[in-house]
């Protein structure tokens, strides 16, 4: 491991390891009953115990949160290319956009399973309503962030409106998209999990509410750990993405 990776995970793994540890040192020191706060150690012994199925859980939440964010990420660009095309299509469409970003889109699932029946479909597009609004706005802001001059160089060599869109409005856009897709890899993930509350038989989701019935506390826990461990993979994978797609930007205008 490089010194640069040690510096950049060291920080944090210190922090999380902290916190986990007064956490632990709370609950035992008050006698604190699992009912009410497991221990990090007891919601561990519930996940390492059943590896099988919280894989298989994962995996399905994953899915559909990783559906979702992709069908929202080309939902996106398309309209973001559209609206900055003229003015007028923006001021059309960023409206419609803040509409849907104030909809408490959660409260729709189980408008959505009656829709569209108790498969996958309405948890994926429970993740795309609720990563669509925060990729939109972000892509319309990276698509205008051109300078007019460096736009003005393309044309006075005969370059078309789409190479202009593919050779410079897209890449300058890319670290607005980063930005956005750190936050969305959460909304995405949450998204899913919440909508498999609703008519689900599989899931971290489902999983969640089947502990909750029997009031194990540890499992439920259990199930968030899992949840936040895929949003750090996710944030990871990001984190990657963007360093191979910027390397032509300097490191220290990158998101």
């Amino acid at each position: 491991m490089t010194g640069r990776a040690l510096r950049t995970i060291l920080p944090p793994l210190v922090a999380f390891t902290v916190l986990l540890g007064a956490w632990e040192l709370l609950v035992r020191a008050f006698g604190i009953a699992k009912l009410i706060l497991p221990a990090p150690s007891a919601i561990a012994t519930a996940i390492t115990s059943d590896w099988g199925g919280w894989y298989r859980a994962a995996m399905v939440t994953g899915k559909e949160a990783l559906c979702g964010f992709i069908i929202a990420l080309a939902v996106a660009l398309v309209l973001a290319v559209v609206a900055t095309s003229t003015p007028a299509l923006e001021r059309a469409v960023l409206p419609v956009v803040t509409v849907v970003q104030l909809i408490p889109v959660v409260a729709l699932a189980p408008a959505l399973v009656i829709g569209l029946g108790f498969g996958p479909a309405p948890r994926i597009l429970v993740a795309a309503l609720i990563t669509f609004a925060p990729l939109t706005v972000n892509a319309v802001v990276g698509l205008q962030s051109v300078e007019p001059d460096m736009a003005e160089v393309l044309r006075s060599v005969h370059a078309s409106r789409r190479e202009i869109l593919l050779r410079l409005r897209l890449p300058m856009a890319l670290p607005y998209l980063a930005a956005a897709a750190r936050v969305c890899v959460g909304l995405a993930l949450i998204g899913a999990m919440v909508a498999e509350w609703q008519g689900s038989s599989e899931g971290l989701g489902y999983t969640f509410t089947r502990a909750q019935r029997s009031l194990a506390t540890e499992r439920m826990w259990a199930a968030v750990f899992v949840l936040a461990f895929m949003g750090v993979v996710g944030l990871t994978a990001i984190g990657l993405l963007e360093r191979r797609l910027l390397r032509w930007r300097p490191t220290r205008l990158r998101t």
